[in-house]
């Protein structure tokens, strides 16, 4: 489907604004040609200072020789040229009875009342165009913000925030000329254009012939232009995407930025982005420029062959003076029509490239989710079979993983740093899909399952807490908005948070800052802890929860943790192995492999890999005891 094509899809639900909206034009451009169709009586009424004969009625049938003579317009059917004839008489009885004064006040009022209207129309169009466009935006702009939400982990992997969000704002906003004002101008500046050349060919034929010397030049010309323009804004809007990603990376990096002392390091690497998107969208305004001037002296030129011909039709007295003053008047007024509308050709070309962009977002396929009638059961276990996983084709972070959970089972995974554990289980709430092999729930595949209820049997904590800029109390009831403060306060208290939290100048209601920054990291992990116990899951996930953290926030986490685990599925990402001695079983992977299963009990005496992490690490640290509590 074409760019407009869709565009067109997001007006299509207004299309009665659409057609008032395009009524309203036809009003306002047919009345500023009424408006220049006033040159020739003004010019009678200042030239004829006396007051003139009474205005005869037009014969029936046929018309002077010497009106003959100095008509040189488009020759007009009988019936058509009879109705001209008719309204003419009128008006002239009208606008010309009476003294000089009187005629001059006459023509002042009619003139007034004329642009008055003019201007209501005016304000009319102008509105409904602002209402159109921004009620279009909105809906695309919601579209692609929806869309972000559903597409799948792997393209957040691989695409920098600062350019989603650049095609979210600076690109949805680009399209704002293109989606109904560059139609509205179209046909307010075609018909404009229309009813200046109407009255071109009605005054002269010939003179209005030279005018179309110069319009497939012009067509010509600016058509290169556009090309240019185009291929200049994408480049623009691409140089932007970068620059906004490198300013959404410093600012939430700021912490590293100040501490390793890379101020001027990341000035100037925003500086060296800045200046390319600088270049590029100079270089796009240089080709823009171009289309006006361009234009402008074309039609310049088509004026001064008009004045020298159509001035020597007059001194041979073949058309009238006042005729010519139309006629020019006209040519000039279809001049500003003209150019606007090769103006617009700037406004498409930008726009067309912010459209290729946003819709190369839309068209990017959704995570797949799931039949919508089938909700998961949990009531048997959880079975990897066979489970294969790559990020880049050909290189496999998982290999042939194979394993059963039961419910209530505690199931921990260590192993060296890169060795696939996060991986594994972010493909349980389905944030990745295994290439080959499939992760059964009591049989079914969760592929099968509807991707929200799967994901609403699950709570998650990882290490770096993901919190949100608003009050804690919306932060622990996250996606639960409806939820009492008495369940908040109690899901707070069962997570060691209440204390701290009732300590804070506004309680529930205090502000956190910006992911948080405003506590410190244990607190922040007892408020996911809170947000987790708050949607009682039945299966929890950790992802080293309590790695990072003081020995004193650690145990207030852990005994939260305990209390979270009670009769709940469990998959724990270990760091410190003294956490996960009571767990049902412990997997060890490496290399992406599933190298050892078993109880600790069962591993220690096998004395392979996790014996090996177990001695290295409690040499290390003989004078910690290990403590048997749950996972963290």
């Amino acid at each position: 489907m074409g760019i407009y094509a869709r565009l067109l899809r997001y007006v299509l639900p207004y299309w009665r604004r659409v057609l008032l909206l395009f009524a309203v034009i036809m009003v306002f451009a047919s009345l500023s040609g009424v408006s220049l169709t006033l040159i020739p009586p003004f010019l009678k009424i200042l030239l004829q200072v006396e007051e003139p004969a009474a205005v005869e009625a037009p014969p029936e049938a046929e018309t002077t020789a010497s009106a003959k003579a100095v008509y040189h317009g488009l020759p007009l059917p009988r019936r058509l040229e009879e109705w001209k004839d008719t309204l003419t008489y009128r008006f002239e009885s009208h606008m010309y009875a009476g003294s000089a004064a009187t005629r001059l006040y006459r023509f002042c009022r009619i003139l007034l009342l004329l642009v008055l209207i003019k201007n209501i129309f005016g304000y009319v169009q102008t509105y409904l165009t602002e209402y159109l466009e921004q009620k279009v935006l909105f809906r695309i702009r919601n579209d692609v913000y929806a869309h972000i939400h559903d597409l799948p982990m792997s393209f957040f992997d691989r695409e920098k925030t600062g350019h989603v969000i650049s095609r979210l704002t600076n690109d949805v906003t680009l399209l704002r000329g293109a989606v109904v004002g560059v139609a509205a101008s179209v046909v307010r500046n075609t018909l404009m254009a229309l009813i200046a050349v109407l009255i071109i060919l009605l005054v002269s034929w010939r003179l209005a012939l030279l005018t179309l010397v110069v319009i497939p030049v012009n067509v010509a010309l600016v058509g290169m232009i556009g090309r240019k323009l185009r291929k200049r804004s994408l480049r623009a809007q691409e140089g932007m995407a970068d620059m906004t990603a490198t300013l959404q990376e410093a600012i939430a990096g700021i912490r590293v930025v100040k501490a390793f002392n890379q101020g001027e390091f990341e000035r100037r690497r925003f500086e060296r982005f800045s200046l390319k998107h600088l270049r590029q969208y100079i270089k796009m305004q240089l080709w823009g420029a171009l289309s006006a001037p361009t234009s402008e002296m074309l039609g310049a030129l088509s004026v001064v062959v008009i004045l020298w011909y159509g001035g020597s039709l007059v001194l041979t007295k073949q058309i009238t003076p006042e005729s010519l003053i139309l006629f020019v008047g006209a040519m000039l007024w279809v001049v500003a029509p003209v150019r606007n509308l090769s103006k617009l050709n700037n406004v498409v070309q930008q726009s067309r490239s912010a459209a290729e962009r946003v819709f190369m977002i839309l068209d990017i396929p959704q995570e797949p989710l799931g039949k919508p009638g089938k909700r998961p059961e949990f009531q048997r276990e959880i079975r990897f079979e066979s489970i294969d996983f790559e990020y880049v084709p050909g290189k496999l972070v998982l290999r042939n993983i194979t394993f059963t959970v039961r419910p209530g089972e505690v199931v921990a995974i260590v192993g060296p740093s890169g060795a696939g554990k996060t991986t594994l289980v972010d493909m349980i709430p389905r944030f990745y899909e295994p290439v080959r092999g499939r992760i059964t729930m009591d049989g079914v595949d969760i592929r099968e399952m509807n991707l929200k209820s799967l994901r609403s049997l699950m709570g998650i904590v990882t290490q770096d807490t993901i919190l949100f800029n608003d009050t804690v109390r919306n932060n622990i009831a996250y996606g639960l908005e409806d939820r009492p403060l008495n369940d908040v306060i109690a899901a707070a208290k069962a997570a060691n948070a209440h204390e701290f939290i009732a300590d804070m100048p506004h309680g529930y209601d205090t502000l956190i800052g910006d992911r948080g920054t405003l506590m410190s990291g244990g607190q922040r992990q007892r408020i996911a802890i809170a947000r987790a116990l708050l949607r009682d899951p039945e299966i929890l996930i950790f992802d080293e929860a309590t790695s990072s953290l003081d020995t004193e926030s650690e145990m207030l986490v852990q005994e939260a943790i305990d209390r979270l685990l009670k009769g709940r599925t469990t998959f724990v990402i270990a760091h410190r192995l003294s956490t996960i001695q009571h767990a049902d079983q412990i997997l060890v992977v490496e290399d992406g492999w599933l190298k050892e299963q078993g109880s600790h009990s069962e591993l220690i005496r096998r004395n392979g890999i996790y014996r090996r992490l177990y001695d290295l690490q409690f040499g290390l640290a003989s004078s910690e005891p290990a403590r048997s509590v749950n996972p963290s």
